[in-house]
């Protein structure tokens, strides 16, 4: 089975005083104990940040991707049409309205 692309990553690591320089930048107040968990939350984030870039530098394709099985897409006509969109009180055009989904 063939692998991923090896990525070596590039570990970023944001440094307490960083922190807690943006935070007087940005004029905002935050706790010894807040700077401690934004120091590991930004890092995490740069970290992942340089993993997307990694991977966009070298996508993974057909040929060396680890599935061994790929479906074909083809597509499917759905024959009663008609008893779904009579199922919708509001439509509008070829538009159903649906309650707002959060």
């Amino acid at each position: 089975m063939p692998a991923f692309p090896k990525i070596d990553t590039i570990v970023y690591m944001i440094t307490l005083d960083e922190i807690k320089k943006t935070a007087k930048l940005a004029k905002i107040e935050i706790t010894e104990e807040e700077a401690n968990l934004y120091t590991k939350q930004l890092s995490d984030v740069l970290t992942w940040v340089a993993k997307l870039q990694e991977i966009k530098e070298n996508p993974i394709t057909k040929e060396n991707s680890p599935c061994t099985y790929q479906r074909e897409d083809t597509p499917v006509s759905f024959e009663n049409t008609g008893a779904l969109t009579a199922a919708f009180n509001d439509k509008k055009d070829n538009f159903l309205k649906v309650k707002k989904v959060l």
